[in-house]
């Protein structure tokens, strides 16, 4: 088998000449301008106050399947997947799971369980996936 050809790095001539033509076409409005980056420590705070304060009746539930069938791809439709579908249908599988273990307590006739034993079996394996 023929060894792979590398790409060759642009020189700073190159580099410069391509940033010139982002920031002609930027200000064309040819390409998009450059969006910040997202704080995300401060997105999830804000979120999850929001959460807490809007959030929590049963029939809340609802917006929140809509909003997770918009995160999770497409089915049936073969596409690449992106970290954040990952997340969502990691979300959806330790859902499942956490009602496997639960239905599987009240079977074996327990009303209590502990949260090291639902991580442990349940949250633990899937996140590590």
């Amino acid at each position: 088998m023929a060894a792979k050809k590398g790409y060759k790095k642009l020189t700073n001539a190159q580099k410069k000449l391509n940033k010139e033509i982002r920031e002609e076409m930027r200000a064309k409005g040819i390409l998009p301008p450059v969006k910040p980056k997202l704080n995300r420590s401060k997105f999830a705070k804000e979120v999850d106050a929001e959460f807490k304060e809007s959030f929590g009746a049963y029939t809340d539930i609802q917006y929140l399947y809509h909003a997770i069938s918009f995160m999770k791809p497409p089915s049936g439709v073969k596409t690449k997947i992106s970290p954040e579908e990952m997340g969502v249908l990691k979300l959806l599988k330790i859902a499942m799971e956490i009602k496997k273990f639960f239905k599987e307590k009240i079977s074996n006739g327990e009303s209590k369980y502990n949260v090291v034993d639902l991580y442990e079996k349940v949250v633990k394996p899937i996140m590590d996936l």
